[in-house]
């Protein structure tokens, strides 16, 4: 055990070194500077390119017209990562400047643009952050561990750095059901897959709190030596125990270059040659692919919760992957003229099983037929349904922090048998057939209604296991790795569920690789879901009445992320209703 404990501290370090090291990083990110050209934006000398973290960024388009009703302004993740590596051959940008307060990403897909600003640096050009505190107390640090990778950070004065550690939380309200005559009934393969016992337990289980322990220190693990590979500290761990800081104390401590206000920062950079400030999301409108008979590339991104028919956006910012939105859009890439590869960006806690399985399914099918190499690019979760989506790919590259695996399945029903006593509800029942009521809330489960349905829980879980010993050509024991356990992405690595660690440029690359195309080749990134019509921007204009209804609940001070956690449970293969807060 101690030696596996080394090996795998040695791999995050190493990892953090690769980071920092600039000709792997530059040989990668060339490959997305050939791939897309700077179009019609007017961009003065001396400038620098701005980006506001605090923004809405997503992995998928948002494209719709309510986007705009709410003033929500978003970009894609990868238009954000695509600006910094152009931005890093474009004579007129002169540096790079972040306002990094709070940030809506994934430690995973902080790291993802960890490389890209490795990448910018790594051409001799200088990164700044500035920030008004890292976080509101606490839960800042993803957001420090980010601006670690600038060359210099500046804070505004009496602001604080949260970098106060890793936390899970997570809701059991067994006792309220309890109260209110609510019988949960739901059975899962196995001890690891833990979601509903969010619903049926008091508390954690002993294997629940060992994998979410396992979580926690593995994504602390990867900020303190993050940070201590890049602010060149030592005894990080330390700190964490003692946050947060003071700015003031920041500079004392070595977390932090200086104390100034915006406009005195701004001007400090004149001194550098930059005037004007360029913003990502306008610089990034003017990033254009490739036109012609080249070769394609397609680039399908799945994000959100995976379930049957058409993929939605729900008004409580849940997004819906539709299996049947998804099964489309391959059947259209597969009709793609010269199309040599396909990449799937994967940023997904899971969901249904069987609209798992349709996709895996529709990509698998197309790659027997068209005889085209798949790669999966893993995001901030590519767990559960997510994963097995993942298994129809060629290469899977997951971030060293992508929440992944949860390889398991669960099922049940709530049983209002004794809310309905205790409220003077009596039902009447007419049935033919013995189980034609098995999935009634009415009642509990009946002896063989339980073995039934346990039993079609083992045909799923033996058919998802399989899946993933037969496509990732597994030797070891299967339920070793599986049972439903949560791994990050460099402990998925270890254990042979992915195959490298990367992000965004990671998944361009190998994909040229295996569609055989020439470092200095030009090729077509064909992006899906497509983009909305208008009409179909109409259509989901008509139901603004949703973003009123949205926005009523975000002002009422209740959290919709546990709304969100809570409405996944209706899923046989997603992930643990757990929060992280960083």
């Amino acid at each position: 055990m101690k030696k596996l404990k080394q090996k795998i501290w040695k791999f995050i370090k190493s990892f953090c070194a690769i980071l920092g090291g600039i000709v792997l990083i530059i040989g990668i990110g060339a490959v997305i500077v050939n791939l897309y050209n700077r179009g019609g934006v007017y961009v003065p000398d001396n400038s620098a390119l701005t980006i506001d973290f605090s923004h809405h960024i997503t992995e998928a388009e948002d494209d719709s017209l309510l986007s705009e009703i709410t003033e929500e302004s978003s970009i894609k993740l990868s238009k954000i990562i695509q600006s910094i590596e152009l931005a890093a051959h474009d004579n007129h940008i002169k540096a790079l400047v972040a306002r990094l307060d709070t940030t809506d990403l994934e430690l995973a897909q902080v790291q993802d643009i960890a490389r890209a600003v490795a990448y910018f640096r790594g051409h001799g050009k200088k990164a700044y952050v500035f920030s008004q505190g890292f976080g509101p107390l606490g839960q800042g640090n993803r957001e420090y561990y980010l601006a670690t990778f600038f060359d210099k950070i500046y804070m505004q004065p009496h602001t604080t750095i949260g970098l106060t550690g890793i936390a899970i939380e997570v809701p059991f309200v067994r006792s309220l059901l309890d109260k209110l005559g609510i019988e949960p009934e739901f059975f899962a393969r196995y001890e690891y897959k833990t979601a509903m016992m969010s619903l049926t337990d008091k508390n954690m289980s002993a294997s629940y709190r060992k994998d979410m322990n396992n979580l926690a220190q593995g994504l602390s693990d990867v900020l303190i030596s993050g940070i201590e590979q890049n602010r060149q500290l030592k005894e990080v761990k330390k700190l964490v125990n003692q946050a947060p800081f003071s700015a003031e104390k920041g500079v004392e401590l070595g977390l932090i270059d200086g104390i100034m206000y915006l406009p005195e920062l701004e001007k400090n950079l004149q001194k550098e040659n930059v005037e004007n400030y360029i913003a990502v999301e306008d610089y990034a409108q003017a990033i254009k692919t490739h036109e012609g008979d080249l070769p394609v590339i397609a680039y399908l991104t799945l994000s959100g919760v995976i379930d049957k028919g058409e993929s939605s956006n729900e008004f409580d910012g849940e997004i819906v992957i539709g299996s049947k939105s998804v099964a489309s859009d391959i059947a259209e890439i597969a009709d793609l003229p010269n199309l040599k590869a396909i990449i799937v960006r994967i940023d997904s806690p899971g969901g249904d099983y069987n609209a798992s399985d349709e996709i895996y399914n529709a990509l698998k099918n197309l790659k027997i037929e068209k005889h085209i190499p798949i790669i999966i690019s893993m995001s901030g979760y590519a767990a559960s349904g997510g994963y097995y989506i993942a298994l129809a790919g060629d290469k899977i590259i997951a971030e060293p922090t992508t929440i992944t695996g949860s390889i398991g399945v669960l099922g049940g029903k709530v049983s209002l048998q004794q809310m309905w006593q205790k409220i003077g509800v009596n039902w009447a029942e007419i049935k033919i057939g013995q189980n034609a009521d098995i999935l009634s809330v009415n009642k509990p489960f009946s002896a063989e209604e339980k073995r039934l349905f346990n039993a079609s829980l083992d045909e799923i879980y033996d058919d998802f296991t399989q899946k993933v010993v037969e496509n990732r050509h597994l030797k070891r024991n299967i339920n070793d790795i599986a049972r439903g356990r949560v791994w990050l992405g460099w402990q998925a690595f270890e254990v042979g569920l992915v195959d490298m660690m990367g992000g965004y440029a990671e998944a361009i690359e190998s994909a040229r690789k295996a569609a055989g195309l020439s470092e200095d080749a030009k090729f077509i990134l064909a992006e899906y879901p497509r983009s909305k019509t208008f009409s179909e921007k109409i259509s989901e204009l008509l139901l603004a009445g949703q973003v009123k209804e949205r926005k009523l609940l975000m002002h009422s001070g209740v959290d919709i992320r546990y709304l969100k956690l809570f409405k996944r449970l209706q899923y046989d293969t997603v992930l643990p209703a757990f929060m992280i807060k960083m």
